[in-house]
This record gives structure tokens, sequence and C-alpha cells, in this order.
């Protein structure tokens, strides 16, 4: 029976670390064509694009369409990787959600998966400041505004925990720090950092430079036909995003940081094989 699961990440920083981790699983891209995956996979994937007005759309609002980013697969296990550009796309997940249970085929006396398919629903949240387990309950009343009260005392009370709910898999896994709090790249950093240390020391040196005034958008305005250059919006500074970036432009010229966090061999299998949270990561996936 083919498996399919559904993985909801805040950005493309996130798919593209499940992506190193699940390469160590086994797991490979998936190049074919849609009409290759296995139905009803197909059949979602082709009408979520028809049912697309593109006319209708901005040039960025095509680019941020809720489609995988990612597709990858390992034996009878499918894996379509969102990235849905931050935590506050309820909105997105929930219809993702409904889509997912739309696909499900209900009969008399039981509710099976439809076409031979089991299916998933996996997220991928940062904790940031409001902790593991107040993502997982913000998760868990998100889920149950579409599909109404669950009878399962369980359902998203631990982190990487997976609940089968009318024949759908669903689990939640926080990115943080040990303590309980923190983003992917309190896990992402220190893996990178683990034998390349001066690199990054220099990395931090160099980001000692960084100026605060700087750190507001150059903006050219038009007044009366007359275009001035003014300092605008507070632009967004992550130390830690910069290192990943300084480092890798050592191996990855000009490429962005989700192509660092890919490529670069700062990242090895050996070490996520040694690491707490990527074996949490792991046995959370082997779950579904």
């Amino acid at each position: 029976m083919n498996k399919v699961s559904f993985v909801l990440c805040e950005g493309p920083h996130d798919v593209a670390f499940l992506y190193r981790i699940l390469k160590t699983e086994g797991y490979v891209n998936f190049g074919s064509k849609i009409a290759d995956f296995p139905a009803p996979i197909n059949r979602y994937l082709l009408t979520s694009l028809s049912r697309i007005s593109f006319d209708d759309l901005s040039i960025e609002e095509a680019r941020k369409l809720p489609l995988p980013s990612e597709a990858m697969y390992y034996n009878d296990s499918y894996l379509l990787l969102f990235a849905l550009g931050g935590d506050s796309k309820k909105g997105v997940r929930q219809e993702i959600l409904k889509k997912i249970n739309s696909l499900v085929a209900v009969s008399d006396d039981a509710i099976n998966p439809g076409e031979g398919i089991e299916f998933s629903l996996l997220y991928f949240f940062d904790a940031d400041d409001k902790g593991v387990s107040n993502r997982l309950a913000g998760l868990k009343n998100e889920i149950t505004e579409v599909l109404g009260i669950i009878n399962d005392s369980a359902f998203f009370e631990t982190n990487g925990g997976i609940s089968n709910i009318n024949g759908v898999k669903y689990g939640a896994y926080i990115f943080s720090s040990s303590e309980e709090k923190g983003k992917l790249e309190n896990i992402l950093v220190p893996l990178m950092k683990k034998d390349n240390e001066t690199l990054f020391e220099k990395a931090d040196e160099y980001l000692s430079l960084k100026d605060e005034k700087r750190l507001r958008k150059l903006e050219i305005s038009s007044n009366n036909g007359e275009l001035t250059e003014n300092r605008g919006k507070k632009l967004t500074f992550d130390p830690m995003k910069s290192q990943i970036c300084i480092a890798g432009q050592l191996q990855n010229s000009g490429k962005s940081n989700v192509v660092i966090i890919k490529d670069c061999d700062y990242i090895t299998m050996d070490k996520i094989k040694q690491s707490e949270k990527c074996n949490e990561i792991i046995e959370f996936f082997r779950k579904i």
C-alpha cells in the first residue's frame, strides 16, 4: 500500500533541512511528471493547478501558490513538502487539510483511505518564544476547527507524536533548542558549526561590522514628480541565518540559504545520525 504524506512547513529553509535529513533515510527526489504520481495524488496536484485563475494573480502571488516545493519517495512512501510562507498561513493549511479529507473514501461500516493509500498530514513549526506546548495546542485548535471534536487525549499532546483520526495520520514536530523554545537554526547552525568552528568564528567577526543605521530599507519615492531616496521600513536581521549564508558562500557562490542547506558539506550523514534532534525528526517520519 502506498503512503502519501503532506508535510506542511513554515518556509523553504525547513523544507531544505528536512530534505537533507530524509536523504539519509534513503528518500530520493520524485523527478517524474505529475501524472506519474500514484492516484489520487496526481489528480489532486493537477486539479490544484487547473482551479487556479492565473489571470487574477500577480507574479509575486503566483510564486507563492500552495503547491509542494519538494517531492520525495522511498519504497512505497511519498512525501510532498510544502513551504507555506510562515506560521500565519492558517487558512492555507486548513484548505490543504480539507482537500486531504476529501481524498479519503467513506464506506458504510468504516472510514478507509481511498484507492489503497494511507494519508498523513505532518506539521513543522518553529517554537519561537511561544514554546513547544503552546505551538502544539495552537495546531490542535486549528485542526479541530475543521474536523470537529477529536476523541483522542494524545492528539497533539507530545512533540513528534502521531494520531490516526478517521483514516488519516496527523502529527507535528516543533523545532526548538533544549529549552523548548527557539527555531530551526538552533538545530541547524550547531550542526554546521561542528568541525568548522574557525570558519564560523570568522563569519561572526564579519557580522560584527553590521551598522544598525543601515538596517532600514533604502527606498526611492516620488513626490510631485521629484524622486527622493530615504530610509524606510526596518529590515529583518537574523545572525544565525547570516552565518549560514556567509559560510555557504565558500562553497556555493551567490546561492541562497536554501541551496546552501541542501548542498553544503557542513552537514554530513554522520552528523545527522549523531544529532539527537535529527534523530527525533527521523523517528517522527518513521512512525508514518
